[in-house]
Formats: structure tokens, sequence, C-alpha cells
């Protein structure tokens, strides 16, 4: 009998778990918000972001017992069933296909196809490098598609507020999490410094939250924001903000542009995206230089253009290295390592 009922709470349980696991900075012109994309289209949402129907399977029509909800996560965190959540990292971002999910799936693969496809091009750059980052941090491998909502994966953008780089960091944020940002260097365009600062900060914004959905949000809103959100209405459920139009639309946009961005990634053909001419991935080592190293100078002596080694090192606001610091740790093909190191050499014989 007793063994009866904790299959009953259980089963309640695990529907109240698929409700809660449900819920979990603006994208960049020319992609729409969800009324442009609707314009001159059959619309498939209701008067509200996001109508009952497209609530997410799973959803409860009444809030469970909380002595039973209780009770249920007491047994299951001493049976170790609970995976550490939320003070751990869940391992998957939930997929979920409503009606403003559908309604980015559908302009990104129709009016802002060309836009869309330039980005997939370049996210073969940048997508290893922040996907062996993410992994290293137990991250959602399907949370890395942020940077392609943010930026395109562009190290070189920067939005009329001000934020900068393929994760689109204001300075405060950046600078919180270690990005250096000075007249010599801006770390927020540093694919890899910037990627490892979003890592961490959507890991803090996760352990906040308990929620992927409401850590995205606070990524792109502020957490400040979200927390204040939530305390005022007494839920931690995103769709169901969204729905009350609690969020920023801005906000409301982001999770939905998210994980259509990461449908259409993981599978760009069965989307209608033929032949993507990816970029080849960045394939680059770090050699130390004396800080004041003219990289014009440096990239002649390894006989590659000067534009290449600028793309390696798109944090450096000037054409040579900080003269701020003794040494710089300087990006270069690694296919020139050697001779890097030589060149290297002769610049701190020079300085010394």
């Amino acid at each position: 009998m007793r063994m009866r009922k904790i299959g009953i709470k259980l089963s309640c349980f695990m529907g109240m778990a698929l409700w809660l696991s449900a819920c979990a900075a603006p994208l960049p012109a020319p992609l729409p918000r969800l009324e442009e994309a609707q314009t001159g289209a059959k619309k498939e949402v209701s008067p509200g972001l996001i109508p009952q129907e497209y609530l997410c399977a799973g959803g409860l029509q009444e809030a469970p017992d909380p002595h039973l909800v209780q009770e249920i996560q007491a047994f299951l965190e001493e049976n170790g069933m609970l995976g550490g959540v939320p003070s751990g990292l869940a391992s998957d971002l939930p997929m979920v296909l409503n009606g403003p999910v559908k309604a980015y799936l559908r302009v990104f693969t129709t009016s802002h196809k060309v836009v869309f496809a330039s980005y997939l091009a370049r996210s073969g750059r940048y997508l290893p490098l922040m996907l062996r980052i993410f992994r290293e941090h137990g991250l959602p491998e399907d949370l890395v598609y942020l940077c392609l909502v943010e930026s395109g994966f562009n190290p070189w953008a920067k939005s009329p507020a001000e934020a900068v780089g393929p994760w689109q960091f204001i300075k405060d944020t950046a600078q919180r999490y270690g990005l250096r940002v000075n007249g010599w260097v801006d770390e927020r365009r540093d694919p890899e410094k910037s990627t490892r600062a979003a890592a961490h900060y959507l890991k803090d914004l996760y352990r906040q939250f308990g929620c992927w959905y409401l850590a995205a949000a606070g990524y792109n809103a502020g957490e400040k924001r979200v927390e204040g959100t939530l305390n005022r209405n007494n839920t931690h459920d995103f769709w169901e903000l969204a729905q009350r139009r609690l969020l920023p639309q801005e906000t409301c946009n982001y999770v939905p542009q998210l994980i259509a961005a990461a449908l259409i990634a993981k599978n760009p053909e069965k989307h209608g995206f033929q032949g993507i001419s990816y970029q080849s991935p960045w394939r680059a080592v770090r050699v130390k230089v004396p800080g004041g190293v003219d990289i014009r100078w440096f990239a002649e002596a390894l006989a590659i253009p000067f534009e290449t080694l600028r793309e390696l090192n798109p944090e450096l606001l000037k054409d040579r290295t900080p003269g701020d610091c003794q040494e710089y740790l300087l990006q270069i093909p690694t296919r020139d390592r050697s001779l890097a190191n030589i060149v290297a050499q002769i610049c701190w014989k020079e300085k010394n």
C-alpha cells in the first residue's frame, strides 16, 4: 500500500516536474520582433503573446498541493533522483513547439532566410570553440545559440545600447565577469574569453532562477529585472510571464527566438537550408609578445595578411598590442606557431 501511494505521488510529481521544466540581449536587426514576423501572414497566435492552447505539454490546470510537492521532493532528494536542480545544472535545454516558436521558425525560413543562412555560415568558425567551452562548464549545448540570436556569431557586433561582441555584453556585466574593457582592448570581442564569461554568467543565472528559460530572460533583460518580476507575480513560469506581458516584449520574444534558432541550426536541411557554406573553424594559438608591438609588422614578418591577424585578435582597439602591459598573448594561426615564436623572440630582444 505504501509503495502504491508513493507511485501515485511520484506520478503526480512527474507531471508537476514537466510543468516546471518548461520554464527554464535583443536579436540584432534585421531579424524581427514577433509582431513584425506575423505581418502579412496568417496569424497563429491569438491575443496575448502565448495563448492557453500553446502552453507547454505537461502543464497542469491547477497548482499541485504544496505539502504533496514537499513530501515527494524530499523523497526524491533522499534517493538521489533530482540531479541537484536547481543548485546543479540541468543537462538539456527544454524544446517547446508552441505558437511563438512556430512564428519564428516561419520567418527565419522565409523572409529572413538569407540573413539566417549567413549566420549559420559564420557559426562554422566559432561554434566548435563555443560548444567545447559550454561542455567544460556543463551547460546545455543548445544554449550556445543565444550567440546566434544576440549577434549572428559576429565579434564586431555592437548594439544601440552599447552591448558589444558575439555575446553582446554591456560594459558593467563584462567587467563583472573578468573581461577587460579599456582604451587598448575590448575583450567582449574575443570569442574565447567572451564565451567563457557568458558561460559563467549563464550558470549564475541558472543557479539564481533554477530554469533555463528564465536564465535566458535574465541574460536579455538583466537578472534584477527578472527577479523583481518573479517576486511581484509569484510565478517562475516564463511562458506565463510572457503570456501576461509581464516582461519586456523583447524578452518575451527572446526565448522563442532561441528555441527556433536551435531547432534550425541543428538540422538546417530539414528547414530548407541547403548547401550552407560554413566558414572554417577558428584555429589559433596564443604567442607571448611584448606590449606595444605593431601587429602590422608582426603580420609582415609572418608573411600573412594583416586582416588575418586582425580577425584573430578582434579585441585589439589599436594596430598594436596594449602599451599598458609588459606582455600580451597575441593570437596567430596555428600553422604559423613555430615562426611566430621566432618573431616573438626578436620582439623581446628589441625591447630589451
